[in-house]
């Protein structure tokens, strides 16, 4: 069994091994690889996000038929935009690359906003009206 903090950082560090692959050694072989643990880190962060999420069913869009294409388009944009900035030395392209992963890092705080913050507001204001009764 690992310890917590080596459980907790499991996916940042497919993350940083992806990122490293693809910008340290730009190769296909690299690139692909780091792909893959860029795609591995995404998929144990989301299911890790799904089952710690603390807003109520309810309120959550209908998105069981691409629920993994939704889930995956923020690391994709951001992975998109890594290996644009490797492997296509364009200042255009530079440029498209960089608006990706500020688009990517958007759509990442407004769903962790969304899923981690509903339930607590609602607890606070449940709070108030017996205190203030």
């Amino acid at each position: 069994m690992l310890s917590r903090p080596v459980y907790e950082s499991l996916p940042y560090l497919y993350f940083a091994a992806g990122y490293g692959l693809i910008t340290f050694e730009p190769s296909f072989f690299a690139s692909i690889s780091g792909g893959l643990f860029f795609i591995v880190g995404s998929l144990v962060w989301n299911i890790r996000s799904h089952f710690r999420r603390s807003d109520n069913e309810y309120t959550r869009h209908n998105i069981d038929r691409h629920k993994i294409l939704y889930n995956l388009k923020p690391f994709a944009c951001f992975l998109f935009g890594i290996l644009i900035i490797t492997w296509i030395d364009n200042k255009i392209a530079a440029v498209f690359a960089f608006i990706l992963c500020i688009f990517a890092g958007w759509i990442l705080f407004m769903r962790i906003n969304n899923r981690y913050t509903k339930k607590k507001k609602k607890r606070l204001r449940n709070n108030k009206k017996y205190y203030h009764s």
